[in-house]
C-alpha cells in the first residue's frame, strides 16, 4: 500500500513537471515571437525612413537647379576665377597665333614661314577651343556666368572651329579672322557684364 502511494506520487511530480516545461517552451515560442515581429517591424520602418530621405535628397537636389538649367547657388569654389583665366588663354592664343598673323599677310599665298605660321595656328586654334570648353564648365556652375556666357562662348568656340579647319587647309584670310574676332568682342562684352572682365592672355603653352 506504502508503495503504491510512493509510485502515485511519482507520478504526479513527473506530470506537474512535464506540464511546467510545456508552459515555459510556450511562453519562450511566444517571446521569440513577439522579439522576430518587432525586429521586423523596426526593419521596415527604417527602410521607409532611408527611402524618405532619399526621396527628399532627390528632392533637394533636383531643386538647385533653375528652368534655364542653371544652378542656383555656386556649385564650384573659385568658378569664376578659374574662368577669367581660361578665357584670357583663349582670346591670347587667337589673337596672338591666328588673327594678328592673318592681318599681317602671314598666310598670305607665297609669304615667308607660311606653312609653319598656319601650324601655330591650327594649334593654337585647338588649344583655344580646349580652354574654352574648361571656361564652360565653370561657367555653367555659377548662377550668373551660366546667364550670360554660354552662348558667346559656344559661338567664339565655333569660330575657332572653322579657322583651325581652314589653317589645316592651307590658308586663311585676313576676312576670315573677322568671324573670330567679333566673337571675341561679344565674349567679353558678356564677361564685363558678369563682372568677369579678362585681359587676352598670349602666354598660353601648346
Amino acid at each position: 500500500m506504502f508503495r503504491k502511494a510512493a509510485v502515485l506520487c511519482v507520478l504526479i511530480t513527473l506530470v506537474a513537471f512535464t506540464a511546467a516545461c510545456s508552459s515555459s517552451s510556450a511562453l519562450s515560442s511566444a517571446a521569440s515571437h513577439g522579439a522576430g515581429a518587432a525586429t521586423s517591424a523596426a526593419g521596415a520602418a527604417a527602410s521607409s525612413a532611408t527611402a524618405g530621405a532619399g526621396a527628399a535628397g532627390s528632392s533637394a537636389t533636383a531643386g538647385a537647379v533653375s528652368s534655364n538649367g542653371c544652378p542656383t547657388s555656386e556649385t564650384r569654389s573659385f568658378a569664376k576665377t578659374k574662368f577669367v583665366a581660361d578665357v584670357a588663354l583663349a582670346g591670347g592664343a587667337f589673337k596672338h597665333w591666328i588673327y594678328d598673323p592673318a592681318k599681317a599677310g602671314k598666310f598670305a599665298k607665297g609669304a615667308h614661314g607660311k606653312v609653319l605660321a598656319l601650324v601655330k595656328a591650327a594649334a593654337a586654334g585647338a588649344f583655344a577651343i580646349n580652354r574654352l570648353k574648361a571656361a564652360e564648365t565653370n561657367a555653367q556652375s555659377d548662377p550668373t556666368l551660366c546667364k550670360l556666357l554660354i552662348a558667346p562662348i559656344r559661338n567664339f568656340s565655333s569660330a575657332l572651329t572653322g579657322l583651325v579647319d581652314k589653317a589645316k587647309g592651307g590658308s586663311i584670310s585676313p576676312s576670315d579672322v573677322e568671324s573670330g574676332n567679333s566673337a571675341l568682342t561679344s565674349l567679353h562684352s558678356a564677361a564685363d557684364q558678369g563682372g568677369t572682365s579678362f585681359t587676352d592672355n598670349p602666354n598660353g603653352s601648346f
